[in-house]
């Protein structure tokens, strides 16, 4: 059964997200106005502060503790095509307390103006970053979340591909991992899903992956991607959302490479519950289930 303000949340999703766009264009815009504003107030935790901090063309938000010893970069969902840095302050300022981590969170190009690869190169770009200030890949977690869980684990195969040291683990809440949108659960959870539809993903399939050759690219599109020598894999999703079968095809494929992964599956909550952080009691739960996951990866 879920919690009270779980309910509360998912009629609010339905109501205020869930959609059924005529065009690309509408989808854009509708998405950009209800999704580019944070759900919740913002609540730090004592001894996190967040700054604003630009690194060559990207800009970027970095909530940390004083000291921290590990490092997360954050990628926000937003179907590619929007999203705030800013909602996740919440979610992110308690992974850097209790982990007594810093959180990098870029504001990475986003779709229709700034199709694939912007984002991926965007990403690897903060990665590099990353590794700049001094973190070695063993103290680095990567973590994102719908678009942005796509876009992790996107990222983690360029890095793979290029050699690059690779983080010590990931972490994906309802990975948007199959641009084609066309996995079963699309269809089948169309009605129970809470946050959003198949019109919304069937219509903003290409806004992002414009080619055909996109669409198939590993990059854009993880779910056909090798993840041989990938580190551990998080991934969260929950049973009644459209973007159920990405998550469970991403398990497959890593599992099936040999990759270590944790599949954490709720009834009942929403697409990406976790960020929901600290009013939901599912997220907090699972926010610890998250931390124990990285901490288990070792602090390099």
């Amino acid at each position: 059964m879920p919690s009270l303000i779980a309910r509360a949340i998912k009629i609010g999703a339905r109501f205020s997200i869930k959609h059924t766009p005529a065009t690309p264009e509408a989808l854009v815009r509708h998405l950009r106005l209800h999704m580019n504003k944070s759900p919740m107030p913002t609540l730090l935790p004592a001894g996190v502060s967040v700054e604003r901090l630009q690194a060559g063309t990207l800009r970027h938000d970095r909530v940390s503790v004083k000291k921290p010893g590990q490092a997360i970069l954050y990628l926000h969902g937003g179907g590619y095509v929007c999203g705030k840095t800013r909602t996740y302050h919440n979610l992110c300022s308690r992974l850097a307390s209790e982990l007594e981590a810093e959180v990098w969170l870029p504001d990475y190009r986003v779709a229709p103006e700034h199709p694939f690869p912007a984002a991926i190169e965007d990403a690897v770009a903060s990665y590099e970053l990353l590794l700049k200030k001094g973190w070695r890949g063993d103290q680095i977690t990567l973590a994102g979340d719908s678009a942005g869980g796509g876009l992790a684990l996107g990222t983690l195969l360029a890095l793979r591909d290029a050699g690059r040291p690779l983080p010590k683990c990931a972490v994906v809440l309802s990975p948007f991992a199959d641009v084609r949108a066309i996995n079963p659960s699309i269809s089948s959870n169309d009605q129970s899903d809470w946050m959003l539809s198949r019109a919304m993903l069937e219509v903003g399939r290409n806004l992002y992956a414009r080619s055909p050759g996109d669409e198939i690219n590993p990059h854009a599109c993880p779910v056909l991607g090798d993840y041989t020598g990938l580190p551990p894999l998080f991934i969260t999703v929950c049973e009644q959302e459209c973007l159920r079968d990405d998550a469970y095809a991403v398990a497959r494929k890593a599992r099936a490479a040999g990759v270590p992964v944790t599949l954490l599956s709720r009834p009942d909550v929403l697409h990406v519950w976790p960020i929901f952080v600290p009013v939901m009691p599912e997220a907090r739960t699972d926010l610890h289930k998250i931390v124990n996951f990285i901490r288990a990866c070792g602090r390099g």
